[in-house]
């Protein structure tokens, strides 16, 4: 296995080149969506849970002792009839180059760049009951209008969000909003452990 390093050396052009043939054919095409986009990075999130489910997988393509055909033919296997073209072609290609023994890290490093380009941001909300429809559906409303827009110098981007929804049953009430490496803490508990070291402030005084 390369060193992190050396990886993230080898990955950062090949997955910025990826990135701009993306926003290409998104541009060149006529009546185009941003499904055309999306559909690259959804090819390589499931890509990289691939990966992570079958180590050997990893393994075998960065044998050097194994022939190219081979590596190709088990991709080939191992990806969807629903698998863009231009992943299919992008990964053939990192098996002629011999790079294809750095796909995790080409993968992950694809993936974050695409995030950044989307404004995307990861949310995980905590409660300590499961949320209805209705309340789950506010909730996205409120933290779409928290999070974002986004100001460059020219644009507004206004953010995307993916929120998972979670149970804690020790936050007794209310929500802990995790966004990326932040925390909103709008639970009973946070409140009470304010509360608590607000008395114990007091008291020492």
């Amino acid at each position: 296995m390369a060193n992190t390093m050396f990886g993230s050396k080898i990955a950062n052009p090949y997955s910025e080149a990826l990135l701009q043939l993306g926003l290409n054919l998104y541009l060149k095409e006529e009546n185009a969506d941003t499904q055309i986009f999306f559909q690259i990075i959804f090819d390589m999130e499931n890509l990289l849970t691939i990966l992570k489910l079958t180590p050997v997988l990893e393994k075998y393509l960065s044998n050097p002792l194994i022939p190219d055909q081979d590596k190709k033919n088990v991709l080939e296997k191992c990806l969807t009839k629903k698998t863009s073209s231009t992943i299919k072609n992008f990964l053939m290609l990192l098996v002629d180059k011999k790079r294809i023994g750095f796909i995790p890290i080409i993968t992950q490093t694809f993936l974050n760049k695409a995030y950044d380009f989307v404004c995307l941001k990861f949310v995980e909300v905590y409660s300590a009951s499961p949320l209805n429809k209705d309340q789950k559906a506010q909730l996205v409303e409120k933290l779409k209008i928290l999070l974002g827009p986004e100001f460059t110098t020219s644009k507004v981007y206004y953010s995307k969000i993916n929120v998972t929804f979670r149970i804690d049953k020790e936050i007794l009430g209310g929500f802990i909003i995790k966004v990326d490496s932040k925390i909103i803490d709008l639970s009973l508990r946070g409140e009470l452990e304010n509360l608590a070291k607000q008395m114990e402030t007091s008291s020492l005084s």
